[in-house]
């Protein structure tokens, strides 16, 4: 998956590059326009996904 792929699926969220690689991309709640929309929309597409919650009970979601 590209990052332009990605980005035209979720144009309103903010996506990083993960620098660790233990995912490709990495979308911070924080960051993201509509939480739900966006986890509909990874699911719709297959998007392989997993979600982090850090010590703030902030949500991370590491797409693969």
């Amino acid at each position: 998956m590209t990052f332009q792929y990605l980005q035209s699926l979720l144009p309103n969220d903010e996506i990083h590059y993960n620098n660790n690689h233990s995912s490709q991309f990495i979308l911070y709640e924080n960051t993201i326009d509509d939480y739900y929309n966006t986890i509909n929309t990874l699911k719709h597409y297959n998007i392989d996904y997993t979600i982090e919650t850090d010590e703030l009970s902030l949500d991370t979601i590491l797409i693969h």
